[in-house]
């Protein structure tokens, strides 16, 4: 067998852009991300979906936030907004989603998710989630949504544990990173030495 060199880059959290999903008129717990500099171009969207032109809006505007990212994107969404995050991968064409990483998904509300917000299918994200959440409502839609399950606090803008969850993203990161080396590996040995 010949020598392989195989060069991996590894993805650092500052090579990861933050998309923050945020309910229209709501106070954003990650506002406080921006105290550090690897998050500091986080970007927010506000999501508003009482309409079928509202949910068509917002859409529009998370696949232009991840299409124009020149580098892999983690969702944040809180409260609702989880909700439209969730609404969005499901419907969206696998090449709209392959850029994300994963997501974060603090305190979902299930309300988001009928009436007038984004019902969608029930069936996992096409890609890795967290839910952080305390109550029973958080449990089941992370269940729903093939996430793992972080007990956590109700929160808000002034309570929001910023180093939590940074580590989550560092540690889920590094995760991603993982499995993409891994993902590398098998393909290379699927190839073979010929």
């Amino acid at each position: 067998m010949g020598d392989r060199i195989v060069s991996v880059a590894v993805l650092e959290s500052h090579r990861l852009k933050l998309i923050a999903l945020v309910p229209e008129n709501s106070v954003s717990i990650f506002d406080r991300f921006r105290e550090f500099p690897r998050f500091a171009d986080l970007q927010q969207i506000a999501v508003r979906g009482r309409t079928v032109a509202e949910r068509t809006a917002t859409a529009a505007r998370i696949d232009a936030a991840v299409s124009i990212s020149d580098r892999a994107v983690m969702l944040l969404a809180q409260g609702s907004a989880c909700a439209a995050a969730a609404w969005w991968a499901r419907l969206s064409p696998k090449s709209y989603t392959a850029n994300v990483s994963g997501a974060l998904l603090v305190a979902p509300e299930r309300a988001g998710l009928t009436g007038h917000g984004f019902p969608s299918p029930k069936m996992k994200l096409p890609f890795p989630s967290i839910a952080v959440g305390a109550d029973d409502e958080t449990q089941r839609l992370g269940i729903e949504w093939g996430s793992r399950l972080i007990d956590g606090p109700i929160l808000t803008a002034a309570s929001a544990p910023t180093n939590r969850f940074r580590a989550i993203i560092e540690r889920f990161t590094a995760a991603v990173v993982e499995r993409d080396v891994g993902a590398a590996y098998r393909i290379l040995n699927a190839i073979g030495d010929d």
